[in-house]
């Protein structure tokens, strides 16, 4: 059973994540890259969209932690 600590480290590890994907889009979005214009907005789709789950997750374990510590 995961327990209040390890919910906790799995938001700590999307956060990581999530940061680790913005600054891929960052450095993609400046051109530092070979990829071509279409190229470009095709590959920064992906990124976005994990983010965005990667967010969802994050959003859902803090409730859990909230549910968690209101049971101590």
């Amino acid at each position: 059973m995961i327990q209040l600590h390890g919910v906790k480290a799995r938001i700590a590890r999307l956060d990581e994540l999530a940061r680790a994907l913005r600054k891929e889009i960052v450095v993609i979005k400046d051109a530092e890259d070979p990829l071509l214009f279409l190229e470009r907005c095709q590959y920064l789709d992906a990124p976005h969209k994990a983010v965005g789950g990667l967010e969802t997750a994050r959003v859902m374990l803090a409730a859990v932690v909230k549910r968690m510590e209101r049971r101590r």
